[in-house]
């Protein structure tokens, strides 16, 4: 019995170590950044009445796990439209699609489609399970282009923190990656915008914060299934920096003042640039990790992804 609890304990503290102290919700964030920003204000979402919400749709269940995804819309919307997938961050291991709710309704009110989807976090699945479940999602709406409306020829990937890593690896595999069944990704898209996520876990920028060695777990090691003396070809293998070619999609980079979360960044734009593939930055003076998550940073996040995503997909031959 006195062994059992010996191993219920540690247990215990090794799922404490894998797990956040508070969940990542916009509450808890305006919590923590209130006193440093005074001026933030959580964006209002009851102003949504031009924006056809469906809640709910699930696209995959797998392991007796239903995964959903949430679609805004222009509700006067004539036309199929633009469609732009957003991957919500939260450290691999926390976080939900509505942290992106006030970001797409706005990009909705621009004149988009807008997917939210939810993917199994590092508690529940480790790397690449996420990424084959944001997969999964494109798959699910490619299928169901013609009941939303959507332009199947213009479609973009974005997300934020961990989603924005998520969203660039996916985008730039382009059927490199594999899933357990040898079918190939179908994130063959137009546009990538990459919020405040890395570019390359195994860069010297990243590895202090992502391996930091005064920590039994990090939320990259819990996701990766190991630290990167342990596993570094899994580190390598999640850096969306190892697979930009000639085929990478056009790529817009928003970033907050923080330089962790812009790690491997500048390598990657001059691998874009080598392969002559559209990049953009643009790069707060004074923002912290999460800013898109708050007015009054918000508004200019969606005037930047608008006028990125109107040259690259609604302009697009």
């Amino acid at each position: 019995m006195k062994q059992f609890t010996v191993i219920t304990l540690l247990i215990l503290c090794f799922i404490s170590e894998t797990t956040h102290a508070k969940a990542y919700t916009v509450e808890n964030t305006y919590k923590k950044l209130i006193k440093q920003y005074p001026n933030i204000t959580i964006p209002v979402q009851d102003n949504a009445a031009d924006v056809s919400i469906k809640k709910g749709l699930i696209y995959k269940t797998i392991n007796q796990q239903a995964l959903t995804l949430t679609l805004f819309s222009p509700k006067q919307q004539q036309a199929s439209l633009p469609l732009v997938v957003l991957v919500h961050g939260g450290g691999w291991r926390t976080g939900t699609p509505a942290l992106f709710n006030a970001l797409a309704i706005r990009l909705a009110q621009n004149g988009f489609v807008v997917a939210t989807p939810s993917y199994r976090l590092s508690g529940v699945a480790p790397f690449p399970a996420a990424i084959y479940d944001v997969n999964d999602a494109l798959i699910w709406l490619r299928a169901h282009h013609q009941d939303f409306a959507i332009d199947l020829n213009h479609i973009a990937l974005g997300g934020g923190s961990a989603g924005g890593q998520i969203a660039a690896l996916l985008a730039y595999n382009n059927g490199q990656l594999k899933q357990q069944a040898e079918q190939a990704t179908s994130a063959n898209v137009q546009a990538l915008i990459n919020i405040d996520g890395l570019s390359d876990f195994a860069s010297d920028e990243a590895l202090p914060f992502e391996n930091d060695p005064s920590k039994k777990v990090t939320s990259a090691s819990a996701w990766l299934g190991g630290r990167y003396e342990q596993v570094p070809e899994r580190w390598h293998s999640a850096s969306p920096i190892n697979y930009i070619t000639d085929e990478s999609p056009a790529t817009l980079f928003i970033n907050s003042s923080v330089p962790r979360f812009r790690a491997g960044r500048d390598t990657a734009i001059m691998a874009l640039k080598k392969h002559q593939v559209v990049n953009q930055i643009y790069q707060f003076a004074d923002a912290p990790h999460s800013f898109w998550l708050f007015d009054p940073w918000l508004n200019d996040t969606v005037k930047i992804m608008t006028e990125f995503l109107t040259a690259q997909l609604k302009l697009q031959n």
